[in-house]
């Protein structure tokens, strides 16, 4: 970062007053991205961070801190940017707040202070953007961020849309504030800015990143200035990527499809391919990852199934299914290590579903590499399998058949094969086709596995995934339970 837009840290709510902390108590709890049920959790500020030459701009960075929740270095994290404003009289609450962003006022010491949510607020988009991408334009001068909008519906972070930026060639940015962050280097930064430089272009184009340094793990809060450092810094802020123009979410672009009958094998063809090439383009960029040790991959597999038997009542006629899958698995998968060979692990997505592709006249791109907000950085970043995304996509396009509501019986069925055609054609041969079966076969470059063992391991990680539904939807939406429910009797009488 230049000179002209340092980011400051420092410790505690260095520059925020008491009155505007207890106002966002209040408020933070309702917003659609605040991570845990707020009961008994309290806010206990870690760091500020200001923006050099940016007065009104502050970044409140506050642990949760609560029954069940981590501590010290581990603590959950949120980001709050802000902007405040000196107000000659407190402002009275208009049915347009939330598109104002304002959060309240208070009076302090200094005076009756405007305090907006900078999420939602031009000022705060443009110091995120000049520490971005110095140099870019100021803050006082940003023609090229006005048409700027935040996108809506957004449930874990904070997305801006900038039309136009000289930075991007003309196609303009998309701006996304990180509502959780994480200590380390954050993997939608991280990743996305590796297949860039890879020359990879199934991801918007990595344009820059808003980071701290020195907020790493085992350093006290406050401890790093955050400003100027060539290295990569300990946690990231903000990341910034090109706009992709047009686009349409994949997953409103799948239930479209379902919702009219409408085929989506062309779609889900073109979309195999991408996440094909997308492993490959991992591979090469990040290296490969340690060879899979059965004993404890497997042992991740039961105690996510027993939790969620323990969970779901629901889910009692399904154990010795599970079981019996599970238990076929491990015998495949320990013969393959008993006689020497190795199954290779990656960097993948973590979290794919059709919510993380863009469709536009350009294909498909993938984004959201950041995986579950509330995991640590070295989980959520650790090698995995690549069918574990193949998997993710599957279930995905059963969801939109359900939501979508389509009429003919093998919508979802087609969409998975043409989406594992697609993937094992553009992977040269490297991925086997296995049965006719939607969840046959597949494996990645360099894996030892026969046809029959990876199909197995992909009904697994099927069950495993639709295992995890089947809880979330019986806690928060239990109208969508049947959806995941019948997806594991699928798969276990396959």
């Amino acid at each position: 970062m230049s000179a002209a837009r340092p980011v400051h840290v420092s410790p505690g709510a260095a520059h925020l007053p008491p009155e505007v902390l207890r106002l966002l108590d209040a408020w933070l709890p309702e917003q659609r991205w605040y991570p845990v049920p707020a009961e008994g959790v309290t806010h206990e500020p870690w760091l500020t961070v200001t923006f050099g030459g940016v007065a009104d701009v502050v970044v409140a960075l506050l642990r949760l801190v609560g029954p069940g929740l981590a501590s010290g270095d581990e603590s959950l994290v949120i980001q709050v940017p802000l902007v405040l404003t000196p107000t000659a009289e407190p402002e009275a609450d208009t049915p347009d707040t939330e598109a104002a962003g304002l959060i309240g006022t208070v009076t302090t010491a200094s005076g009756t202070a405007t305090v907006h949510d900078g999420g939602v607020h031009p000022a705060a988009w443009h110091a995120y953007f000049t520490a971005a991408l110095p140099g870019a334009c100021e803050p006082e001068d940003c023609a090229e961020l006005v048409g700027a909008r935040r996108i809506s519906g957004e449930q874990s972070n904070t997305s801006v849309v900038l039309p136009a930026m000289p930075h991007a060639a003309g196609r303009g940015g998309m701006l996304k504030i990180l509502r959780t962050v994480a200590l380390g280097p954050h993997p939608d930064v991280v990743i996305p800015a590796a297949l860039t430089e890879a020359g990879w272009d199934g991801v918007p184009r990595y344009l820059g990143a808003v980071g701290l340094s020195g907020a790493g793990a085992g350093t006290r809060p406050g401890s790093g200035s955050g400003s100027g450092s060539a290295s990569l810094p300990d946690a990231h802020l903000a990341v910034l990527s090109e706009l992709v123009h047009d686009a349409t979410d994949g997953f409103e672009l799948a239930c479209a499809y379902a919702a009219r009958d409408e085929d989506f094998g062309e779609r889900a063809l073109e979309l195999g391919a991408v996440v094909a090439q997308m492993h490959t383009a991992l591979r090469r960029a990040l290296g490969p990852g340690p060879a899979l040790e059965p004993a404890g991959f497997m042992g991740v597999l039961r105690r996510r199934a027993a939790e969620a038997f323990a969970d779901v009542p629901a889910l009692a006629p399904q154990r010795a299914g599970v079981t019996a899958l599970y238990e076929s698995l491990s015998t495949r998968l320990s013969a393959v290590v008993a006689r020497g060979d190795v199954v290779p692990l990656q960097a993948i997505h973590g979290d794919l579903h059709l919510g993380q592709a863009l469709w536009s006249s350009d294909g498909w791109k993938v984004l959201d590499f950041e995986g579950e907000p509330q995991r640590p950085v070295s989980e959520r970043t650790a090698p995995d399998l690549p069918l574990r995304d193949v998997a993710g996509m599957l279930r995905s396009l059963d969801y939109a058949a359900a939501v979508g509501q389509a009429t003919d019986p093998h919508w979802a069925a087609h969409a998975q094969v043409s989406f594992l055609e697609g993937y094992r054609q553009a992977s040269n041969g490297e991925v086997h086709e296995g049965t006719a079966h939607p969840v046959g076969g597949a494996t990645s470059s360099g894996s030892a596995l026969d046809v029959g063992t990876a199909e197995l391991l992909l009904r697994a990680l099927t069950v495993d995934k639709a295992l995890y539904e089947v809880v979330y939807e019986f806690r928060h939406r239990p109208a969508w339970m049947h959806i995941p429910l019948a997806a594991v009797d699928r798969v276990l009488s396959s």
